[in-house]
């Protein structure tokens, strides 16, 4: 059986809620920016990890595009990452910029009770 081919969409204020509603599995909501260095890293690393992960989407928000967006989920720096269940927020992803360490942190979020949205 051969893994998926790790695809990023890109949402953003208008039609954020209607896919992420339809949405199944593990999602990592990315909020970014065109002129983000971290956020590029990051983006790779998103990408190499839902390579090997087949119940994983990553969604790629604008905070710059999408203000209303990053004001709901307070997004106060960037790259801001956010976990979605079958497309209800579960908690905020926050670590290293490490390969090991996001898969490690995401395992551990998982397993943790869903947190209230911002």
């Amino acid at each position: 059986m051969m893994n998926k081919k790790a695809t990023l969409q890109v949402l953003n204020d208008t039609d954020f809620y209607s896919v992420m509603h339809t949405t199944r599995g593990i999602s990592i909501v990315f909020f970014t920016s065109e002129g983000c260095s971290s956020c590029r890293h990051w983006k790779i690393l998103l990408n190499q990890l839902a390579g090997h992960r087949t119940d994983l989407h990553i969604v790629e928000i604008d905070a710059q595009h999408s203000m209303g967006l990053a004001r709901e989920y307070e997004v106060f720096h960037l790259p801001a990452l956010f976990v979605f269940v079958n497309g209800e927020y579960h908690a905020p992803l926050q670590c290293e910029a490490r390969l090991e360490t996001i898969e490690h942190t995401l395992d551990a979020i998982l397993a943790a009770p869903a947190q209230e949205a911002p």
